[in-house]
């Protein structure tokens, strides 16, 4: 038997409690609702970068997840030192009815620019407690937000806080043949929005690792935030580093910065 999470479905006339068997779970990777212009940037990596580009040859791609690394803890443990998080919108598909939540596309940060898919593979992908009716929020969907923060060091950084206009819609993704054939109940990250603009500035200020532009730190906390009904769904997750060799082998070479 597979692995079931717990969602309270909070729709207008109240919460339901939902065991729901993980079918499938996946992530839509460079997901910009323009297209094109996405599109030309992917295209111009994989010339400059050659074989071993993180872009890819479609937009948005999917990416499958091994079903075991969805989780709702509020601690985890990952392998590497640099895994790092990002605030996604997820779409829960069980036969007709269609959710909504929010979690992390967790990744390792260290590879992300070798393989495409593999660094998404390496980490646990935290989900909400929480999930909302689909068609509440269908009629505003660009007006909802998601907003996230970082704690590093100490400092606590706003990540991200960008409506989801930016990003292709839940129907778009629904409507991909890729996603019509996984397997229900169906668990899908829908895309990072971008990172807050005064993001680098503020790392740089305060004398932050590089990396921690790219959601690596000590704690995240991700929102998604409806502002037409006035309720949020939020979910705080600490990632655990258990040791890897990466103190022995972090200046040997340079570290390029993973695609956003």
């Amino acid at each position: 038997m597979h692995k079931s999470i717990c969602l309270d479905i909070a729709g207008k006339t109240g919460t339901e409690e939902r065991v729901i068997p993980i079918g499938s779970v996946s992530m839509a990777r460079f997901a910009s609702r323009d297209l094109e212009g996405k599109r030309k940037q992917l295209d111009g990596l994989i010339v400059q970068e050659g074989r071993y580009s993180g872009a890819c040859l479609s937009n948005p791609s999917i990416c499958r997840i091994s079903r075991y690394l969805l989780t709702q803890d509020e601690e985890f443990d990952v392998q590497g030192a640099l895994t790092g998080a990002e605030g996604e919108y997820v779409v829960i598909r069980i036969g007709d009815e269609i959710f909504i939540s929010v979690g992390s596309d967790q990744c390792d940060r260290e590879i992300d620019n070798i393989f495409p898919d593999k660094p998404k593979q390496m980490c646990p992908h935290p989900i909400a407690r929480t999930a909302w009716p689909y068609a509440e929020v269908r009629d505003h969907w660009d007006e909802l937000r998601i907003y996230s923060e970082l704690t590093c060091q100490g400092c606590t950084l706003t990540f991200q806080d960008a409506s989801l206009a930016t990003l292709v819609g839940c129907e778009y993704l629904l409507a991909m043949e890729k996603v019509k054939a996984l397997d229900d109940p169906m668990f899908l990250f829908g895309g990072a929005t971008e990172f807050a603009p005064s993001l680098a500035s503020e790392v740089s200020k305060r004398g932050l690792p590089e990396m921690t532009c790219y959601g690596v730190g000590d704690s995240f906390l991700v929102r998604l935030i409806d502002p037409v009904l006035d309720r949020t769904i939020e979910h705080r997750f600490k990632a655990i580093p258990v040791g890897d060799d990466y103190g022995e082998r972090k200046d040997r070479g340079i570290q390029r910065a993973p695609h956003h």
